[in-house]
Formats: structure tokens, C-alpha cells, sequence
């Protein structure tokens, strides 16, 4: 059993102010973020991390977005996780696993899209997604996550398929988790919102809406230990300039993305 390759997903454009990214630095620049769920085909079938901004904000942007249209720099009907999926062939009931990095609203808007699937999400995640501090409670929407999916509550790390596994990297939120894939020949960490930017590795600074500060430094640094001890790398999909690097779906990625060696499905 393995992985046969990775696909990066266009799911739209954020813009945030620089501190969202970068904790205390920037204040007042505005800056903007890619939303990046990635499918991974494996022998045991496709995993998909995050599923993106919920494509009824298109129809009902009041009702389904709210406060969080300012937020939404692009989102077309081309940026649904469904459209996206397509590329490459595959729909919603193809996904074998969903693994949601964490409740917020920006990466569970297509759940309920994967009703077929079954979802890995921590226990710590999936109860402050329900009942989270009044201070954080503006970033989950329950009624992007609250549908009758089939969520396998884990606690700590798991291993969802061979060659794929889940890493806990809390700080950003309480159940904030990240996704480690191995690749032909290299081990890629998808950092999720773990890490924001490139600067916050070179500077060694959590984002700065991070729940816990003190524990998004020990995930960021876990995060790059992981990175580094097995020869691979650490994927940042929100940062700024990730799709300078990084080709979209339907370009898959079998080796190491960063040769930037793709086939199309």
C-alpha cells in the first residue's frame, strides 16, 4: 500500500490583516491567503484534508458567510471543493477520509458535502468547535460542521492510511491537527494552520489569532522537527505566496512537489 500523489486545491483567496499571520507584526497590512484543502490518492483510496469556504455564500452571502464576506477576497463557482474535486475525476462520494485540521469556518465549509466519508477530527477540536471561548467562538460557524457526518473523534496521533498519517498540532485552535504524507521520495507536512507564512519559520512566531501562543511555537517547531527528521518538507498553504511555488489540480504531484514534477490525471 502507498501513496500515489498529492493534489493542491484552488479553493479561493482570503484577505486577512499581516498580524492574523504573524503574531503582532504588521498591524494595518493587508494581506492575502489561498485556501488549499489537498486531496492525496493512496492504494486505500483518496484522503482529503479540510474541505474549504461553503459554496452557498455564492447564492445567500448574507445568511451563509455573514461577517466573514470581508474576509473573501475571491470565491467563484470554480473555487467550490466539488468543482475542484472534479479536475481530477473524482467526487464527493469518492472520498474514502475527510481529515478536518480543525473547525474553523474556512476549512469546513464542504463537509456535508462528504456524507459518505468518514471524518477524523480530534475530541478536544470537535467540542470546542461547540462550545468554544467567547474570545474565538467569530471563527466556527456550527452549521458549516453540525450535519449527521460519520466523525471518528480521535485523541493525539493516528494513522489514517498507509503512508498517511495524523500529527496533533495544537496552539492555533485546541484540536488543531496536521496531516504527514509519504510521498515517493520525499515525507510532506501539511502544516494546516499550524503555520501561516514562511516568516513564521524564519522568524519563529505562531499566527497570531493562535488560541494557546506558547503551544502554536511547540507545534511549529514539532512541525519542522517532523519536516526535517525525515528528509522531507513542510508545506505552508496559506501562505501568501504558495501558488508561485505550487501547481494546482488537476496537476498531481507523485515525488517532491517542489520539483515541481506533476502529471495530469
Amino acid at each position: 500500500m502507498a501513496v500515489n500523489g498529492m493534489y493542491f486545491l484552488d479553493c479561493g483567496v482570503l484577505t486577512c490583516d499581516k498580524t492574523f499571520i504573524t503574531y503582532k507584526q504588521g498591524f494595518g497590512e493587508l494581506v492575502d491567503i489561498p485556501v488549499v484543502p489537498v486531496l492525496i490518492d493512496t492504494d486505500d483510496g483518496y484522503v482529503l484534508f479540510d474541505t474549504g469556504v461553503d459554496p452557498a455564500g455564492l447564492i445567500l452571502p448574507d445568511e451563509v458567510w455573514g461577517v466573514k464576506q470581508s474576509f473573501i477576497k475571491q470565491f467563484t463557482e470554480e473555487n467550490d471543493i466539488r468543482v475542484q474535486l472534479k479536475k481530477v475525476g473524482v467526487s464527493p462520494q469518492d472520498i474514502k477520509y475527510v481529515v478536518n485540521s480543525h473547525f474553523h469556518w474556512d476549512h469546513t465549509g464542504g463537509n456535508r458535502f462528504f456524507d459518505h466519508s468518514t471524518i477524523f477530527v480530534q475530541k478536544s477540536e470537535f467540542r470546542f468547535g461547540y462550545y468554544p471561548d467567547s474570545a474565538f467562538e467569530g471563527s466556527y460557524i456550527k452549521r458549516y460542521f453540525d450535519h449527521p457526518l460519520n466523525y471518528k473523534l480521535i485523541e493525539g496521533d493516528y494513522e489514517v492510511v498507509k503512508g498517511v498519517y495524523i500529527t496533533t498540532s495544537t496552539g492555533h485552535t485546541p484540536g488543531h491537527q496536521s496531516l504527514v504524507v509519504h510521498l515517493q521520495n520525499e515525507c510532506a507536512v501539511l502544516a494546516g494552520d499550524a503555520v501561516y507564512g514562511k516568516e513564521c519559520i524564519e522568524k519563529n512566531i505562531p499566527p497570531g489569532n493562535s488560541w494557546d501562543l506558547s503551544r502554536g511555537i511547540e507545534s511549529l517547531n514539532k512541525l519542522q522537527h517532523i519536516a526535517k527528521r525525515n528528509n522531507g518538507h513542510l508545506y505552508v498553504t496559506h501562505d501568501p505566496n504558495f501558488w508561485k511555488e505550487y501547481k494546482p489540480a488537476p496537476f498531481c504531484y507523485k515525488q517532491n512537489a517542489r520539483l515541481i514534477e506533476h502529471t495530469e490525471k
